[in-house]
């Protein structure tokens, strides 16, 4: 029987395991390791359902690089400013630049989905602003999927490539 006590070797000698029950203690290490993994993977499955959809709402983004026409990550122009911050009733609202813009957006897991653009009515004196603005609005309504990692905002598209990617804001001095 698993429970019964081990058998003494001899009468003289003392054995510092003897009259402990060796199936008990090996039961309760297998108990508590399956606990164990439960709780690991129980953790980290839960953790994956609120991240992306939670992360995202704690702090406006600032837009740091995008990929531009060629499909090549390009960093901002420099002197501008692109900001989007994410609302929990699945509003997003920034600015693209020279304009402030809104649409809707839907995360489940870490599928992304954007609405429509809307986009108020100032126009850039720039014209590689306009261009710049143009294709981020177009790339945020092609969002397919993100990732937060490291306090950087990734958004993909359907093939799986990086559209955007945003970072915290700078403090202001």
């Amino acid at each position: 029987m698993p429970d019964d006590l081990e058998p003494d070797e001899s009468a003289g000698e003392k054995n510092p395991g003897t009259g402990q029950p060796k199936g008990f203690m090996v039961s309760v290490a297998i108990i508590l390791i399956a606990i164990l993994i439960i709780l690991v993977v129980y953790m980290n499955m839960s953790a994956q359902d609120t991240t992306a959809a939670t992360a995202i709402t704690q702090n406006p983004w600032s837009l740091a690089s995008f990929t531009d026409k060629d499909g090549t990550m390009t960093p901002l122009l420099n002197g501008t400013s692109i900001t989007v911050n994410f609302r929990n009733n699945g509003q997003l609202t920034g600015s693209g630049g020279c304009d402030s813009y809104s649409a809707r957006y839907m995360v489940q897991d870490t599928l992304m989905v954007v609405s429509r653009v809307t986009i108020g009515s100032t126009t850039c004196n720039d014209n590689n602003s306009t261009l710049q603005e143009k294709q981020y609005y177009a790339l945020l309504e092609h969002a397919y999927e993100l990732r937060v990692h490291d306090r950087i905002l990734t958004i993909y598209g359907d093939d799986g490539k990086p559209l955007l990617v945003f970072i915290p804001p700078k403090p202001v001095d």
